[in-house]
């Protein structure tokens, strides 16, 4: 379908038909489907009707069980009740006969059947038990104890969001949380700003510091706050108390005056501004650089134009949950067809700027289960108050982001993978190679990341010259990257620094022992090592050319 087609702008209905028509021509793989389907609820039938004619629990062992990770079905009336376990399986079974009719299609590419299959996905989790109320156990126990409250306080939940967030269910209580107030509360200043950055630069806790400064490049798709959350769990504040003379990029919110700026523009603007401006404060000839997620692949396009014009600038590299090869860059791609991206920059062409609210939806997609129906199940349902959560408030405060960047980054990146290939762009006409970059780097991925998959993020290791240190943290994009120590439950995976990576992620995985807690003091010490020089901690913020404009968090991350 054409993407001027107001009913399915990414080409859905096109895709979808291409995929019928596969299975229309080889009907016995869908046949085949149907029979495994068939004999299967047959089984859930025999079992759970036996169990409530005896009024017992279901015995023996389930045909299908949900995946440990799918909190859906966690009341023990789902397993218990014979009835329900019956609904739960019979579901089940239907989605898994959904996706293996589309998986078995034959004569599909392979880029169609998995868009075809991630919106399939979304069809069913949209068709869940637990999303419609008289099959829901939690929310029949809750009516019942209620009186029916629940859907009083649901209406009015419905009412407010659509007042308040776009008729979409509020993820999280936005009253709670103020930047610099409760979130962002690390001091420091702002010592540097134009008219894409500013510069901050924490007070360090230490009477003693790292010689050489730290320089943090976060996302510009959701605000660096992410790193400074709160004192428990604020990266920079760990980083500060580390020893670290730490300055940390943060971006403005463009509007559509700055629809111009390219992907060159960010680098320059950005993290080649930055490492100078923070090494000219620091008196350091070098910094230390992290990259976090889209924004590690700007550092990682930085650090290839630097050694291409064989600037020394930056001594180390961390990557936390940062693609530079997108073979594979997982589900975002099924967002990204020929008819998505024309209807996308169709409106980035009227509007100068993807609003941030586009952008989050595209990724509250990807975790539909969690971030769209057991809010709206807890919020409309249930009746419950949105949480007051430092991280869903941070994901909730989004970006625009300026129409030529963006554009060019997802036809060169995801479309192209032209990062990956050598001299295949260009900032200011210096070829850029990821190869040529010969220093040490430390890379973090996470192992259930749906927006960096962790084997693609490996990639790093063979891409980029020089001694990569590769860790693998547990859990998603953000909490596995916002692991302190103390945090319950944290794991990380990881060979001794300076041993060798194979090729197969698979096998480094099978090889890297794993370790309890959290990875940021293994980071520490990486980084430690290589840090033989301290100095005396400055006595205020900024130097003589770079004096303070603005307290932390500055008033770039206010914008909105």
């Amino acid at each position: 379908m054409s993407a001027k087609n107001p009913f399915d702008p990414l080409g859905v209905g096109a895709m979808s038909m291409e995929v019928w028509r596969a299975m229309m021509t080889t009907p016995g793989k869908l046949l085949e489907t149907q029979l495994e389907l068939g004999t299967s609820l047959a089984g859930v039938i025999a079992r759970d009707a036996n169990a409530a004619a005896e009024g017992e629990p279901p015995g023996g062992e389930p045909v299908v069980v949900p995946d440990p990770a799918d909190r859906r079905f966690s009341n023990p009336a789902w397993t218990s009740n014979p009835y329900f376990d019956a609904l739960k399986q019979g579901y089940l079974l239907a989605t898994k006969a959904v996706l293996d009719s589309v998986d078995r299609a034959e004569g599909v590419d392979d880029a169609t059947r998995k868009r075809v299959k991630f919106f399939a996905k979304q069809f069913c989790d949209a068709m869940s038990p637990t999303n419609v109320p008289w099959f829901n156990p939690d929310v029949l126990e809750e009516t019942m104890r209620s009186g029916g409250a629940n859907f009083q306080r649901g209406l009015q939940n419905v009412i407010a969001d659509q007042r308040d967030n776009a008729g979409r269910p509020a993820l999280v209580d936005a009253a709670a949380f103020e930047v610099g107030t409760n979130v962002a509360t690390t001091p420091g200043a702002v010592v540097f700003r134009n008219e894409l950055i500013e510069l901050i630069q924490y007070t360090p806790t230490q009477e003693r510091i790292y010689a050489r400064p730290l320089v943090i490049v976060p996302p510009w798709i959701n605000k660096f706050y992410i790193l400074d959350l709160q004192p428990a769990n604020s990266f920079v504040k760990y980083a500060t108390d580390a020893g670290r003379n730490t300055f940390v990029v943060s971006w403005r919110n463009p509007d559509a005056s700055l629809a111009h700026l390219t992907w060159a523009d960010y680098v320059k603007l950005g993290p080649l501004t930055a490492v100078r401006v923070a090494a000219e404060i620091a008196g350091s000839t070098d910094v230390d650089a992290i990259g976090y997620c889209i924004g590690g692949t700007l550092l990682a396009t930085a650090l290839a134009y630097l050694a291409r014009t064989e600037q020394k600038l930056v001594n180390t590299a961390t990557f936390f949950a940062a693609l530079v090869d997108f073979t594979d860059p997982g589900e975002v791609m099924a967002f990204l067809s020929g008819e998505a991206l024309a209807n996308i920059e169709e409106r980035m062409n009227e509007q100068g700027v993807l609003s941030g609210r586009e952008m989050a939806d595209t990724f509250n997609m990807l975790r539909a289960n969690d971030l769209i129906w057991n809010v709206a199940v807890n919020r409309y349902l249930l009746g419950k108050d949105a949480p007051a959560f430092d991280l869903l408030y941070w994901n909730s405060d989004a970006t625009r982001i300026p129409r030529a960047t963006h554009s060019y980054y997802l036809r060169q990146m995801y479309v192209e993978n032209n990062l990956a290939k050598p001299d295949a762009l260009e900032v200011d006409g210096v070829p850029i190679d990821l190869g040529r970059i010969r220093l040490d780097t430390y890379c973090v991925a996470t192992s259930e990341d749906h927006i960096a998959p962790w084997r693609s993020v490996y990639a790093m290791t063979r891409l980029i010259g020089g001694a990569t240190t590769f860790r693998l943290g547990a859990s998603g994009h953000i909490a596995g990257i916002i692991s302190p120590p103390g945090k319950k439950k944290s794991v990380w995976w990881g060979a001794p620094s300076g041993t060798a990576n194979p090729p197969d992620p698979d096998a480094w995985l099978a090889a890297a022992p794993k370790h309890e807690g959290s990875w940021w003091p293994d980071w520490t010490e990486w980084l430690a090592q290589r840090s033989a020089e301290t100095v005396s901690a400055p006595p205020g913020p900024g130097s003589a050319e770079h004096a303070p404009v603005a307290a932390a968090p500055g008033t770039y991350v206010l914008e909105r």
